[in-house]
C-alpha cells in the first residue's frame, strides 16, 4: 500500500513504526514531519520529505517545488467550501493579522498544490498521528474525502496513554461504536479492566487526588513565578541590547493600565458565583488548538455555544463560565484572533451567563453543577468521570459515552436539559462498561507529552501492538 503519512513528532519509536511498515510491504511515498533530517533522506529513498512547518507556510518540498499545477478550478473551490470555512478560522493560528482576502489567496495557493500533489503521488491512505488541525493537515484531510483517498487517523486521548482511531473524524471511532454495540447487554465490573485502566478509575474517581490533566500542570510550572521573572529578565536583555526597551516598557505600561485581556475578564466576573444555584458549568477551551478546530466544528465559536446553552436552560438555571488557565499563560496580557477586545463582554452580556474567577476550582464547579457543556474540552470527560451529564457540541472522543448529550443546537440542548431535568443520569456501572469497550478499541503508543508514569509503562509490547493494530486496519481497508 503507498503510504502518504502525517506523522510529525520524527522520534526513535516514530521512526522503528515507520521502519515497521516498510517491513510490512508498505510504501512511504510522502512523509510531512517537525523535523526532516538528512539521515531520514538517507534512510527513505524515494520518500518526498516535507517539512512540517515549510508546509503550514506553503512551501514545497523539492521534489515537487517546480510542478505547474494548475490552479483550482471554480468547481473545485465550490466543493471544498466548507472546509474553506473551518480553514479560515483554523489559520488564526500561525497567521494572526492576516485580511480575510489575504488568507483566500494564501489558501487557494494551498489547494492548487495539495489538489496537484494529491493526483500526482496518488496514495492509497493518508495515515495521521493526530486529527488535522495545521490547516493544511485538514486541507489534505478534506480532499482526501473528495478524491476518495482512505484516511488513517489517530487521536490522544489521555487516558492512560490510549489512543481511539478514525477514518473520518466527524464520524468518530467506529471500533469503539462496534464494541460498545456488541456489549450492551453485559455488565462488566472494574476487575474485567486492564490493570491500566483500573489504576486510571481508582485514581481519577478519588476525590483526594489532584486529577488535573499533566499538560495543565507542565504550563503551570513553566509560568511559575520563577520561571516568569528568568523569561522577564531574558526579554529585557535583549531589548537593551537591540535598544528597544523604552518602546517595550511604554507597550506593556500601556496595555497594564489602560486596557488588557485580564482586566476586561477580571472587571465582567462574579467574584462569588452561588454555587447552591442550579448551574451548567461551561469551562472555555484553549484556543487555538485541535479541540476546537476541526474537532469543535461549528463550535469553535465558543461563544455560540454559549448563547444556545442560554436560549435552552430552564427558568432560574445559570450557565457558569470560566476562561480556560492556560489561555493567559501563553498570551498574557494581549488580545488574540480568538480573544478579541469585547470577546468577554458579549458573553457576560448573555442573559443567565456568569464569568466566574479563572482561579475556582473547576471539580468543584463540576460536582455542584447539573451538567457540563464542552465542545470537546477534558471537563466533559471529568465530569462523566464523576457521573455527571456532559453536554458535548463538538466531536469528542467520548461523545458516545452513557450520560453524554450530543448537542447540535437549541433542539438537541433543550431536549437533553430535560432529560437530566428528569434524572436521566450517568451512573458507575455505565462508565465501567463504557471504559472496557473503550479498552478493546484503542491502543497504547508513546505519546509526547505524557506523564513519566505512563511513558514508563509503554515500551516495546505496545509499540509491537501499535503496529500490527495499523496492519490490522490497513488490510481492512
Amino acid at each position: 500500500m503507498k503510504i502518504f503519512l502525517i506523522w510529525s513528532n520524527g522520534s526513535q519509536k516514530d521512526l522503528d513504526f515507520i521502519a515497521g511498515l516498510k517491513r510490512s510491504g508498505h510504501e512511504i511515498i510522502y512523509w510531512t514531519a517537525r523535523k526532516v533530517l538528512k539521515e531520514d533522506a538517507e534512510e527513505m529513498p524515494g520518500t518526498i520529505l516535507h517539512d512540517h512547518w515549510d508546509a503550514w507556510i506553503g512551501i514545497p518540498p523539492k521534489e515537487l517545488a517546480d510542478s505547474k499545477f494548475d490552479p483550482p478550478e471554480a468547481e473545485l473551490i465550490k466543493k471544498m467550501s466548507s472546509a474553506e470555512a473551518i480553514i479560515m478560522t483554523m489559520m488564526n493560528k500561525h497567521f494572526e493579522g492576516m485580511c480575510v482576502d489575504e488568507r483566500k489567496h494564501f489558501y487557494y495557493n494551498n489547494l492548487r498544490y495539495w489538489h496537484g500533489a494529491l493526483n500526482k503521488i496518488k496514495p492509497d491512505l493518508i495515515l495521521m498521528d493526530g486529527p488535522p488541525h495545521p490547516d493544511y493537515c485538514y486541507l489534505v484531510f478534506e480532499l482526501a474525502r473528495l478524491l476518495k483517498i482512505n484516511t488513517l487517523i489517530f487521536e490522544h486521548t489521555w487516558v492512560s496513554g490510549r489512543l481511539v482511531w478514525y477514518n473520518d473524524i466527524c464520524q468518530g471511532s467506529v471500533a469503539l461504536s462496534e464494541e460498545m454495540e456488541k456489549n450492551k447487554n453485559k455488565k462488566f465490573t472494574l476487575d474485567d479492566l486492564s490493570e491500566d485502566l483500573r489504576q486510571y478509575v481508582k485514581f481519577n474517581t478519588n476525590g483526594d487526588n489532584d486529577t488535573t490533566p499533566s499538560y495543565l500542570k507542565e504550563a503551570r510550572k513553566k509560568n511559575s513565578f520563577g520561571n516568569r521573572i528568568i523569561l522577564k529578565m531574558k526579554i529585557i536583555g535583549k531589548s537593551l541590547k537591540d535598544f528597544t526597551f523604552p518602546k517595550k516598557v511604554a507597550v506593556y505600561f500601556k496595555k497594564l493600565l489602560i486596557n488588557n485581556i485580564q482586566k476586561e475578564y477580571r472587571c465582567l466576573q462574579d467574584f462569588h458565583p452561588d454555587l447552591s444555584k442550579n448551574f451548567i458549568y461551561a469551562p472555555l477551551q484553549y484556543q487555538p488548538e485541535c479541540s476546537t478546530s476541526p474537532m469543535g466544528g461549528i463550535f469553535v465559536d465558543q461563544i455560540l455555544m454559549i448563547q444556545i446553552l442560554a436560549a435552552t436552560v430552564p427558568e432560574g438555571w445559570l450557565v457558569y463560565v470560566k476562561e480556560h488557565p492556560a489561555q493567559w499563560m501563553s498570551f498574557g496580557l494581549n488580545y488574540t484572533d480568538y480573544r478579541y477586545p469585547g470577546y468577554y463582554k458579549k458573553i457576560a452580556e448573555i442573559k443567565n451567563v456568569r464569568l466566574v474567577p479563572v482561579g475556582m476550582d473547576t471539580f468543584s464547579l463540576i460536582k455542584k453543577s447539573q451538567a457540563v457543556a464542552t465542545a470537546t474540552g477534558t471537563a466533559g470527560w471529568e465530569a462523566l468521570l464523576r457521573q455527571k451529564p456532559a453536554l458535548v457540541f463538538g466531536n469528542a472522543w467520548y461523545k458516545d459515552c452513557p450520560g453524554s448529550w450530543r448537542i447540535s443546537g437549541p433542539t438537541s440542548c433543550r431536549q437533553a436539559i430535560k432529560e437530566i431535568e428528569n434524572g436521566n443520569l450517568p451512573d458507575y456501572q455505565s462508565l465501567i462498561n463504557y471504559l472496557k469497550c473503550f479498552e478493546l478499541a484503542s491502543v497504547r503508543y508513546h505519546i509526547e507529552g505524557l506523564p513519566e508514569e505512563d511513558m514508563e509503562s509503554i515500551g516495546r509490547e505496545c509499540a509491537a501492538d501499535f503496529l500490527a493494530l495499523v496492519n490490522r486496519e490497513l488490510k481492512k481497508l
